[in-house]
């Protein structure tokens, strides 16, 4: 299994964190709380659906830029690279995209 050291920081910022739960399928990694897919972590950075309520502040941060699979833009899926995600960028990205903060599931925060 390949590992980045993206995915890995993603893992230890989430322990703790009720419901996650983390994929691996040739090489990327699939993260989801309660079911709901929040992150995908790969050779290039992060993918993160984020709510339109954020999206334009989300994108005016560093790395980051609106995801277009195949040519087609992905309402609300930002893709930040991997250079951009320092601890500090990840925690902020993380609390942004998990179900539990976009008021879907009670809100949490990192410690």
């Amino acid at each position: 299994m390949v590992e980045y050291p993206l995915s890995q920081s993603v893992r230890k910022a989430l322990l703790g964190i009720s419901g996650i739960r983390e994929e691996c399928d040739n090489g990327t990694f699939y993260f989801s709380q309660y079911g709901r897919l929040f992150g995908i972590v790969d050779a290039d950075g992060i993918s993160l659906v984020v709510g339109e309520e954020c999206l334009e502040e989300a994108l005016r941060r560093p790395g980051a830029k609106l995801e277009h699979p195949g040519g087609k833009r992905c309402k609300g899926v930002v893709k930040v690279s991997a250079a951009k995600c320092t601890e500090t960028d990840l925690d902020f990205w993380l609390l942004l995209a998990l179900p539990t903060n976009q008021g879907t599931i009670d809100p949490i925060t990192f410690h």
